[in-house]
């Protein structure tokens, strides 16, 4: 009897657990855990560690490109990864892109984003800021990031001067520039309709710069199918709504992406002023990528930054509702050992950081990366604001910071990106 009511309980139970709802998305947007959310975490989670092993077992050729789901790509070529590839046929959104950040802690700043699209198109903004001169942008930012390339099968190269190219892979970098800048204005850039805004005729205070950089590497790369937290993904897959749908989206969206620090040393000049002997901490990354559109990408914040005691991070929270994720947490850290470890959990939403579409000047956080938790406090210095894409649909704010990370000074970015429409 006793045995027959704890089965009619337990059996209760079960169907009052079934037929619960699950939450409704936070705004609109973001998925919430629902009542199969653990068995779906523990599953993700056991799928992306076996892939991830048996991906980096894998040597032939064929596994390389057998398993496209949660990290299985198997271990490339450093040579193959860091050579400029031929964009992919008739794909229209096809890209190979490349970024570099760096700062100082004397107040030095420098990004740099360059990606090859098809029709000879450069989706291009680059932003510099000398604590003493002030900060100056690639000529094109405030009207149009979309810049004709120079062709060529080995650079990163365009018609306005620059030229990125590799020298030896996940080793050696170079940045050369040649051309016109022109002072940052934060508030000149309209946010609220996309497309390119118009040419101005001339721009106050356009000088002549140069720049020559080289780029050496601070340990190995960060490859995002191979490195990536098993528990970070799981738990943002494990939020959204499973279906056959999902699952094909998330295979079309795979991308390689992988990314390093290291150091960007060398000389820039503007106007009648050179600065030479120049050293920034500097974080790299590269995308190869068949299908690569701004507009599946519905905001994003990610957050770079190095620290007095050497160790360099990054965390990101990224929303592609329409594609597969409506947040997705993902980081990782190399300590001053240059040893990668991977952020397990970050704990900030997107939904109370800037969801307005007004990002704060300072704001807090925290993340766990091996066990250990990181207490962050970010206060933006200065940000530039432009639009990206290849139809310009999206703006973002590229902002120059500063950190303390458990009690450590540190400097670096948070670049956020919204979608203009819909949003």
């Amino acid at each position: 009897m006793f045995a027959l009511i704890v089965g009619c309980l337990l059996g209760v139970f079960g169907l009052v657990f079934l037929l619960r709802s699950d939450p409704p998305p936070l705004l609109g947007i973001y998925a919430r855990p629902g009542k199969f959310f653990w068995l779906k975490f523990y599953l993700t989670k056991w799928m992306i560690q076996w892939r991830q092993y048996s991906a980096k077992n894998e040597s032939s050729k064929k596994a390389k490109y057998d398993n496209q789901w949660f990290g299985g790509e198997g271990r490339r070529d450093p040579k193959e990864l860091e050579s400029k590839h031929p964009l992919f046929g008739e794909k229209p959104n096809a890209g190979d892109c490349v970024f570099f950040n760096g700062s100082n802690a004397e107040g030095f700043y420098f990004t740099l984003g360059i990606a090859q699209r098809p029709e000879n198109v450069m989706n291009l903004f680059f932003i510099v800021r000398i604590g003493e001169l002030g900060t100056f942008v690639s000529k094109s930012l405030h009207h149009n990031t979309n810049v004709k390339s120079v062709s060529s099968d080995s650079r990163h190269k365009t018609e306005c001067g620059f030229d990125v190219f590799c020298v030896e892979p996940m080793r050696r970098w170079r940045l050369k520039f040649s051309g016109s800048l022109v002072p940052n204005q934060d508030d000149f850039v309209d946010t609220s309709s996309p497309g390119p805004c118009e040419v101005p005729v001339s721009v106050a205070g356009e000088v002549e710069a140069s720049f020559d950089f080289e780029w050496t590497n601070f340990g190995d790369y960060f490859d995002f199918d191979l490195d990536i937290s098993p528990e970070a993904i799981a738990r943002s897959f494990a939020s959204e709504t499973w279906t056959r749908a999902v699952f094909d989206r998330l295979k079309k969206a795979h991308q390689i992406h992988y990314e390093q620090y290291g150091f960007l040393e060398g000389i820039i000049s503007i106007g009648d002023r050179s600065f030479e002997n120049i050293r920034l901490t500097s974080m790299r990354d590269h995308t190869i990528t068949s299908y690569r559109s701004w507009n599946d990408l519905r905001r994003y914040v990610m957050i770079f930054c190095h620290l007095e005691d050497g160790t360099c991070v990054h965390t990101s929270l990224i929303s592609m509702p329409e594609v597969v994720f409506s947040e997705l947490e993902l980081g990782y850290i190399v300590t001053p050992e240059k040893k990668k470890i991977a952020v397990d959990k970050i704990d900030l939403r997107l939904a109370d950081l800037g969801e307005d579409k007004k990002f704060p000047r300072k704001f807090a956080y925290s993340f766990s990366a091996g066990g250990k938790k990181f207490e962050v406090k970010v206060r933006v210095l200065e940000r530039s604001t432009f639009r990206m894409g290849l139809q310009q649909n999206s703006f973002l704010h590229e902002n120059m910071c500063v950190f303390t990370v458990n009690g450590l000074r540190g400097w670096g970015f948070v670049e956020c990106e919204y979608r203009i429409s819909p949003y």
